[in-house]
């Protein structure tokens, strides 16, 4: 299975708008704050998803999506996150790449910024194509010293896709 496949010029987005430190208001709670950002953040990748043009109702795979980043953080430290979810909107497998060079917060093990975010969805019974491409992410980047400047130096969309599609 080859990422071109799946991932487009129009799936990629280089700068997420939301998220960001500096939109902490510091006279609310915290831990409040930054759970606002995190939930803009996923409309935002949701949105990118639903550009694919495989998600069927937007706001139900909002809540796919969030529910499942609510029940655990799918960033893995190391300023990389992979939100995923399975779920009945989808029409079929979807990957998704967004970035934000300064970074955004999203309840990072580390507590880090994330910088590159890779979104993968599928419908509940596409375990093989998904499953593969999560493992192939965790594996590129436990690999490849280099990829995480790169993806994050990388001029346009077809840069990233040609830097990804190198890597198969």
């Amino acid at each position: 299975m080859y990422i071109s496949r799946y991932l487009k010029p129009e799936y990629v987005r280089l700068g997420l708008v939301h998220g960001h430190r500096d939109e902490i208001d510091p006279e609310k709670d915290e831990a409040k704050e930054k759970l606002r950002l995190k939930e803009a953040v996923v409309e935002e990748l949701t949105d990118l998803f639903v550009e694919t043009g495989v998600v069927r109702n937007r706001h139900k795979f909002f809540l796919d999506l969030w529910n499942r980043e609510k029940k655990a953080s799918t960033a893995v430290g190391d300023g990389i996150a992979v939100p995923h979810v399975r779920s009945m909107q989808p029409q079929k497998m979807a990957i998704v790449f967004a970035r934000s060079v300064d970074g955004v917060e999203y309840d990072s093990p580390d507590g880090e910024p994330v910088h590159i975010f890779f979104g993968i969805t599928a419908p509940p019974y596409d375990d093989k194509a998904f499953l593969y491409f999560y493992k192939w992410i965790a594996q590129s980047f436990l690999q490849e010293d280099w990829l995480h400047g790169a993806l994050l130096h990388a001029e346009d969309e077809h840069e990233i896709i040609g830097i990804l599609s190198g890597l198969q």
